[in-house]
């Protein structure tokens, strides 16, 4: 009886042992020949292996994750009055203005301010707002639910992880150059996206922590008619007298910039003169002739 139980404790040790053997060669990189472990570490296998790790990855549980932003427009009696207490109710709600835009017209006083604040206090500064207000014109309200994007980066994000994490394991087993390179590229790319999952993560985060309120706030200004300053009558007529032999020089001094106009002028008016008493003179001079063979009927050519 005593043989036969230590024959059974023997042959449940020698089971055990084999089943642990098989169970650490599972999951160890085999190491018989190097085409082995080079398809070990192909990436296509990797892949496979990765996705097979990341269907066990359960979906997140996460709180919903709601935008909110708000438009709102409002007039008040007094701008400087209602300008500072904006501040006050901006600070009492543990916001902060990110940026503001202040024209003023002879009409018009009016100031565009983006203010961001906690999601918690969004409701409770719009109130707020709204008692500061002469007249509320308008008070727009979004609100845009990114649980669902949020859910799905966050997996993703998980799922790279796990990725990253079975990528190192080879690597710490890899004795190949080639294969610890190629190991090496395809983890700086699944880091790169894991950076670019956290980074969108933290944008939603920021959006859905802090609410975004635009407002418009202004106040009507009564038309006042102001006339114009105009300079007195003897400020006047020394501006006159000035303009007025300002112009006088510039006439002069174009006068004297076109002198090679004025002395072609004058060269073509004298050859004009001399030609036209040229041309006067022989008119003359047939002309008398004419008559004297009209009154004597002889030519004057046959007198000579």
């Amino acid at each position: 009886m005593r043989n036969t139980k230590l024959l059974g404790i023997i042959i449940l040790a020698a089971i055990a042992w084999s089943c642990n053997k098989v169970s650490k060669n599972d999951l160890m990189l085999p190491e018989k020949s190097m085409s082995a472990y080079k398809d070990a570490v192909n990436p296509e296998i990797l892949t496979a292996s990765s996705e097979i790790a990341s269907s066990s990855v359960t979906t997140p549980n996460v709180e919903p994750k709601v935008i909110k932003t708000a438009n709102v427009s409002i007039e008040v009696s007094d701008y400087l009055i209602s300008r500072q207490r904006v501040d006050s109710i901006v600070q009492k709600h543990k916001g902060y203005i990110t940026n503001e835009s202040y024209q003023e017209t002879e009409s018009i006083r009016s100031n565009n301010i983006t203010i961001r604040i906690p999601y918690q206090n969004f409701n409770a500064l719009l109130t707020d707002l709204a008692k500061i207000a002469k007249k509320v014109d308008y008070q727009n309200i979004f609100t845009q639910d990114v649980t669902e994007e949020y859910i799905d980066v966050k997996t993703r994000l998980d799922n790279k992880l796990e990725l990253e994490r079975t990528y190192r394991k080879h690597l710490r087993e890899a004795k190949n150059i080639e294969d610890i390179l190629k190991i090496e590229n395809e983890l700086a790319e699944i880091r790169s996206e894991i950076e670019s999952a956290q980074g969108r993560l933290k944008y939603i985060d920021n959006q859905v922590n802090l609410s975004t309120v635009s407002l418009y706030i202004y106040q009507k200004l009564e038309y006042r008619y102001i006339p114009e300053a105009l300079p007195s009558f003897w400020q006047r007529l020394q501006e006159g007298v000035h303009s007025g032999w300002k112009g006088f020089s510039w006439f002069i001094i174009l006068i004297f910039k076109l002198w090679p106009l004025w002395l072609i002028s004058a060269v073509g008016y004298l050859v004009y003169k001399k030609t036209r008493g040229y041309l006067k003179s022989r008119k003359k001079k047939e002309k008398k002739e004419k008559k004297l063979k009209k009154k004597t009927g002889v030519s004057p050519e046959i007198t000579e």
